[in-house]
């Protein structure tokens, strides 16, 4: 070959492996750190030879010592890669000492007449390194998967044999031509051959990387398959505002098929009550407005009516669109458990009519709507006479019919509009709210609803008592009540005044004879007015 070829294709080798390094810096930075490494070993690799391309020109440290250091490097590194894919962590220093140990001996072999010498024991070195390298790509490991890993290896052989080629052409006498300041047919067969197998070597680390990439991303997708597969919750994926992923989970709590909601527009499945708080959620979530948005919905099943579902989700992208992820649990145990725990608070259990509590609630919602129109209520305070004996005769569970037949009986008295409720005992407690401006109007409406209450209360009661031996026993016991009746405005006072006030008339109702009516009058706060 003539002389301008070995100059040309150390030019080659230089611009190729700083170009290398380069577009892989690009592409690693910053999370493949394999392929940073990689890119590193490829900036040696050029630096290596632009020293070596100053053979004849520099002084022989620049390309004898700098380069041959710069190229064990660039083998070092490669090295290093590799140990890190295959997680081998003791003895790493061994790698690196040839990188010292061999630059600082060709500093006392500079000379041209120690060229075979130097090439001699480069060889070995280098050879040893590739070695190295084929025994860590040989070995089958997860981290070195697939096509990368022979293409690599490929590459690695061939670098191998090059300083198989120059430790023989060393050996040989006389031998060839050795350095790259000469041309000839081996010196350029060995900076070709070192370029392609060191493309060969980059190309496969690159492929190995895309390979666990994908893996990686196959075993991920795979994962998270399973994961929502097998998730306890309902999660549903919602784009445009359509159905577009129902897991098995949701799917089953719903009692629909894959193909009964998938397309479907999500609000077919939501009560209708709730939709437009679910479309507001939605376009909230899709801005990225709503971190941390949960709230309470109804949902239509397909078998098991109207269930309260909680719904909660984050913005993401779903085939590249903007869509909603959202999980939504079955709290519809939960309401009912709410739902009954607040009506223990709010109810009595036996009569299921409000208790004291709520009673006081309403009686200071009422006092607060008179404030607004001027009307008059009412509050009654009635106490069961003759109660006792049911309960001395027949036990409690008969005296317990009684109460409920009197809250039945109560209720039919009153509009839907006013409030019965038990205060405990046989103690009951009736609130008609909103009868009329005019007092004596009111009066009279509130004394007929008594004079109602007085004569319901006091018809006979039929109970149906089950008997140990499975005989049942019907009992009649009669009672009355005794009532304390007061009116009240915005005026009168506090729903506790009122109440006292109703339950002291009540006793004197008790006091005057029972199964009559006691009113509070004047009513407290406001003046006697006929």
């Amino acid at each position: 070959m003539t002389g301008m070829h070995a100059p040309t294709l150390l030019l080659v080798v230089i611009i190729l492996s700083f170009a290398w390094a380069v577009a892989l810096a690009c592409v690693a930075w910053p999370r493949k750190k394999d392929l940073l490494w990689c890119a590193l070993s490829m900036a040696l690799h050029g630096v290596a030879y632009v020293c070596f391309a100053q053979t004849g020109k520099a002084p022989p440290f620049l390309p004898v010592v700098l380069g041959n250091a710069a190229l064990l490097a660039s083998l070092a590194v490669l090295v290093k890669i590799f140990l890190d894919l295959r997680e081998v962590q003791e003895r790493r220093w061994w790698w690196w000492a040839p990188v010292v140990a061999l630059p600082l001996i060709y500093a006392f072999l500079q000379s041209p007449s120690h060229l075979a010498l130097r090439v001699s024991m480069g060889s070995v070195v280098y050879g040893g390194l590739c070695v190295c390298l084929g025994w860590l790509l040989w070995r089958p490991h997860p981290a070195l998967p697939g096509r990368g890993r022979f293409i690599t290896l490929s590459g690695v052989s061939l670098v191998l044999l090059i300083f198989a080629l120059r430790l023989y052409g060393a050996l040989s006498a006389p031998h060839p031509a050795l350095s790259f300041g000469d041309s000839s047919l081996v010196q350029s067969l060995t900076i070709m051959a070192a370029l392609v197998g060191m493309s060969l070597l980059v190309l496969g680390v690159v492929l190995m990387s895309e390979e666990r990439l994908a893996k990686a991303l196959f075993l991920s997708n795979h994962n998270y398959r399973l994961l929502v597969e097998n998730a306890c919750e309902g999660i549903v994926v919602a784009q445009s505002g359509r159905v577009q992923f129902a897991n098995p989970m949701l799917l089953s709590s719903l009692g629909y098929t894959a193909e009964d909601v998938l397309g479907q527009d999500l609000l077919l499945f939501v009560h209708e009550d709730d939709r437009a708080k679910v479309l507001e959620s939605y376009r909230l979530r899709v801005q990225g407005l709503a971190h941390g948005l949960k709230y309470p919905l109804r949902v239509l099943t397909h078998d098991r009516g109207l269930r309260w579902f909680e719904i909660s989700g984050t913005q993401f992208e779903w085939e590249g669109r903007p869509a909603t992820l959202n999980f939504l649990t079955d709290i519809q145990d939960r309401v009912e458990m709410e739902n009954q725990i607040r009506s223990l608070a709010y109810h009595d259990s036996l009569t299921q009519l409000p208790n004291r509590v709520l009673m006081r609630d309403r009686l200071k919602q009422a006092l607060a709507s008179h404030k607004r129109e001027p009307r008059y209520g009412a509050l009654m305070f009635l106490d069961l006479d003759h109660f006792k004996p049911v309960n001395d005769a027949h036990g409690h569970a008969a005296g317990d019919l009684v109460l409920i037949q009197v809250a039945q009986r109560l209720l039919r008295c009153v509009r839907e509009t006013d409030t019965v409720a038990r205060f405990g005992g046989d103690e009951f407690v009736v609130m008609l709210a909103d009868l009329h401006e005019d007092r004596p109007t009111s009066l009279a409406q509130a004394r007929g609803v008594a004079d109602k209450v007085l004569l319901t209360l006091s018809e006979p009661y039929h109970l149906t008592l089950p008997q140990d031996d499975g005989i049942v026993q019907t009992v009649t016991h009669v009672c009355g009540a005794s009532i304390g009746l007061v009116l009240f405005h915005s005026e009168t006072g506090s729903e506790d005044r009122l109440l006292q006030q109703a339950d002291s008339a009540m006793y004197r109702a008790k006091e005057a004879g029972r199964q009559t009516i006691v009113l509070v009058d004047p009513p407290v706060g406001e003046p006697n007015c006929g």
